[in-house]
């Protein structure tokens, strides 16, 4: 996952995600150089759906999703084999 802003352009692996209260902590992959985590309310997940479901992109993509994850791991495979 990408996450670009103002203050930062970084690439957030997801490492582990635990509970903590009322929502999730989401912990960036300890391999990488920037430690990060991610507070996930349920306001926050309720806010995504409902900006998923309203968007015909959104369903689109998810309709998609198969062939997206198939081509995007066969780009990969090929990017790795280049030198």
């Amino acid at each position: 996952m990408k996450v670009v802003s103002k203050l930062a352009n970084v690439d957030f692996h997801i490492g582990r995600v635990k509970r903590e209260g009322d929502g999730i902590v989401i912990f960036s992959d300890p391999d990488k150089s920037m430690p990060s985590k991610v507070y996930v309310s349920p306001e926050d997940v309720l806010r995504m759906l409902k900006a998923m479901f309203a968007t015909p992109s959104s369903w689109l993509f998810l309709l998609l999703f198969p062939y997206y994850y198939v081509r995007a791991r066969r780009s990969g495979k090929a990017a790795k084999k280049t030198p």
